[in-house]
């Protein structure tokens, strides 16, 4: 199970958003972090297939383009809207989309709904969810059927510390046995689990390999400052 990106480059009219990124994962958990406008959303919406790329190759397993679809999850930056659907409902409709047969699916919801904590909510409609609940079902609808290739853009964003370490464990879980990217510019949210890490400013990446090769050690000084040094900050 490998994602690989190959010299890739994207560009907005004249803008370029990214410039000739290449990055090689198999299964784990790996963090892409930088700065606001570093360019990390625009590249996990062109692995996500919601972006196309100027030059330069994205395969996951030996798919490109739609043919990544099959295997994906993705959680965007924006949170999930006030839907009228209740949270199973959603996560149901979330199997259709991956399509779960029928008779598995209402399983398949009982499950994602356990692991993101929201099982005492499943009858409520997400309009009426705080907006960190929102997050949950969003996160949740990325991990709906196992995908093989999971992208997680500033997942904790309006998440609870305990709620940033619950959803750290889950990740951990799922990272056994797929690629998960987990975009943020929160050093903290990637300190003590990432098995590598990107660092990325301008469109570009300044630092790309395993994490014990980043710092001295896991601990919050060493790492930060090793990242502030990277962007210039």
């Amino acid at each position: 199970m490998t994602l690989r990106i190959d010299n890739v480059t994207i560009a907005h009219r004249r803008r370029i958003a990214v410039s000739a990124v290449s990055w090689r994962l198999d299964a784990g958990l790996h963090a892409l972090l930088g700065p606001n406008g570093a360019g990390k959303s625009s590249l996990l919406r062109a692995i996500a297939t919601l972006q196309p790329v100027s030059t330069g190759v994205i395969e996951f397993d030996g798919h490109s383009g739609p043919g990544i679809r099959q295997h994906l999850g993705y959680c965007p930056q924006e949170n999930l809207g006030k839907s009228s659907f209740t949270v199973r409902e959603h996560l149901l409709y979330m199997c259709w989309l991956r399509r779960i047969p029928h008779g598995a699916a209402a399983s398949e919801a009982e499950r994602v709904m356990e692991l993101i904590d929201l099982s005492d909510r499943a009858s409520e409609r997400i309009s009426k969810l705080s907006g960190g609940m929102r997050r949950r079902v969003a996160i949740g609808s990325a991990l709906v059927g196992d995908p093989g290739l999971v992208l997680l853009d500033e997942p904790s964003a309006g998440l609870d510390m305990a709620q940033r370490d619950a959803l750290s464990r889950i990740l951990q879980g799922v990272a056994r046995q797929s690629v998960v990217i987990v975009s943020t510019h929160l050093v903290e949210d990637v300190i003590h689990h990432a098995d590598s890490l990107a660092v990325m400013d301008q469109g570009e990446f300044l630092f790309a390999d395993d994490f014990n090769q980043f710092a001295t050690s896991r601990e919050l000084g060493p790492v930060r400052d090793r990242y502030l040094e990277l962007v210039g900050r």
